[in-house]
């Protein structure tokens, strides 16, 4: 993980606020950021970035953040960001929803759409953000939502964060475990407060399982793929191929792999020995016999047709 600290005592005061702004600006996106109040502008930041993920620790005095449409449309990092407020209170308006958080509350809020945030005390918070394809599907209908942290479920997406923002900068197995956790918990909190289906199907493993399963009932389909998979499952594209990416796999490859053990199955099956070659390749998928022929000798070191002879009794390989 790399670690940074920001304090804008390290800067002389009239300088102090367009310092930080900079840095906010940065990870927000291109916006509006005013200050609030008089005197000078006092912020505090520690900063752990784990790959496209990151987890900040900020306290600050008060500001203003405004994203126009216009801002929209000309710079979108197309990310989320999940925060749990310390302490101070702060107001939210973004996609027609609007509230105030207090202490202990949580929020997502995205940048792909205008979005207003100010308040007008002191306030620390921690902040998860993370690119939107990482975000549970179920947690959609939940952005712009303030949320209870202060128990159950919500609790312990709170506990989560706050052990998160203390981890060691040479800790990166345990940050990206506690990432996940996170995420998974989000999901379940979004799950009991819309009163839709058990927690647990939504986490990505549970997805990637349901994924599976359903991919391997439709191996003969030619068509299958992620955009299919994707729209079976109701979530996007993206997010499959997070899926299968942090398992180190892609999907084609997996229904790749899926297909050709299937063939090799059958094919090594001397109940199935009149079976055309290409017959047992169109039942799991494959259209294109020369490509069937290359693949198949790419896995497993010899064709199709050669490879069942292995198989065959004797007075049936003659």
């Amino acid at each position: 993980m790399i670690e940074t600290w920001f304090h804008t005592t390290d800067v002389p005061a009239a300088e102090r606020f367009d310092y930080w702004r900079e840095l906010a600006a940065g990870l927000c996106g291109e916006s509006i950021i005013q200050r609030l109040g008089p005197g000078d502008f006092h912020s505090e930041v520690r900063a752990l970035d784990i790959g496209s993920v990151g987890v900040v620790l900020e306290h600050h005095s008060p500001y203003s953040l405004v994203r126009t449409a216009r801002h929209v449309r000309r710079e979108d990092p197309d990310r989320c960001y999940l925060i749990l407020l310390e302490d101070g209170a702060v107001g939210f308006e973004q996609d027609g929803r609007s509230g105030v958080r207090r202490p202990s509350d949580l929020i997502v809020h995205h940048t792909r759409s205008p979005s207003v945030t100010f308040g007008g005390t002191m306030r620390r918070s921690i902040l998860l953000h993370f690119p939107r394809t990482l975000l549970p599907p179920v947690a959609e209908a939940m952005l712009g939502v303030v949320l209870s942290g202060r128990d159950g479920l919500g609790g312990l997406v709170a506990g989560a964060l706050r052990e998160l923002v203390l981890l060691g900068a040479d800790r990166d197995e345990e940050g990206s475990r506690l990432i996940r956790i996170t995420l998974d918990l989000l999901a379940a909190l979004c799950h009991r407060e819309l009163g839709t289906e058990s927690p647990a199907a939504t986490t990505p493993a549970a997805v990637l399982h349901q994924v599976r399963t359903f991919a391997r009932e439709h191996l003969g389909d030619p068509d299958l793929g992620p955009v299919t998979l994707a729209a079976a499952h109701h979530i996007s594209v993206r997010y499959l191929h997070r899926l299968f990416q942090q398992q180190n796999q892609t999907v084609a490859g997996w229904i790749r792999d899926q297909r050709l053990e299937n063939c090799r199955r059958d094919l090594a099956d001397p109940a199935l020995h009149d079976r055309p070659v290409h017959a047992v390749a169109r039942r799991w998928g494959f259209t294109d016999g020369a490509h069937f022929n290359r693949v198949f000798r790419a896995a497993f070191g010899l064709p199709p047709g050669e490879y069942r002879k292995l198989f065959l009794a004797p007075e049936v390989r003659r």
